[in-house]
């Protein structure tokens, strides 16, 4: 067997190569520009994401999500295993040119939920869904005989 002596200051030092593999978008142009008017649109929103808050007592889980001047045709809500997804569409129109934004948000959502029982209403730019948990996974009191 043969043992070799390497030198740590030289394996310290990266290549130009190595430095471009490892950060390979260093030297173009932000995408933040393309972003930068989605919160004049959706206000809330976190990069290309809506906003969405999550909380849980002890019969549901509950979720809101910032939709405002989204109508209620342009929302689909979605739960396919085990992701609760949350999609709006905005469109707008001035004068002879029309944009949209789409826009959506995923949720893990938990095995405990009684998926035939969600509900979602739609009110003042606030989507809120309602996810019930199932029986089996509600707190219950045990008596002391």
């Amino acid at each position: 067997m043969k043992l070799i002596r390497t030198n740590p200051s030289a394996l310290a030092r990266v290549s130009g190569f190595d430095e471009w593999f490892r950060h390979p978008f260093a030297g173009l142009p932000s995408l933040g520009h393309f972003f930068n008017n989605l919160s004049e649109v959706f206000p809330g929103v976190t990069g290309d994401r809506l906003a969405v808050d999550v909380h849980e007592d002890k019969d549901a889980f509950h979720a809101s999500f910032e939709v405002p001047g989204v109508k209620k045709e342009d929302v689909k809500i979605e739960l396919n295993e085990g992701m609760l997804t949350v999609s709006a569409e905005k469109r707008e129109k001035n004068g002879d040119n029309e944009s949209s934004l789409r826009l959506s948000r995923s949720v893990s959502v938990s095995d405990g939920v009684n998926a035939e029982a969600i509900s979602a209403r739609l009110e003042d730019g606030v989507l809120r869904v309602t996810l019930p948990k199932a029986e089996h996974r509600k707190p219950r009191s045990i008596a002391l005989n």
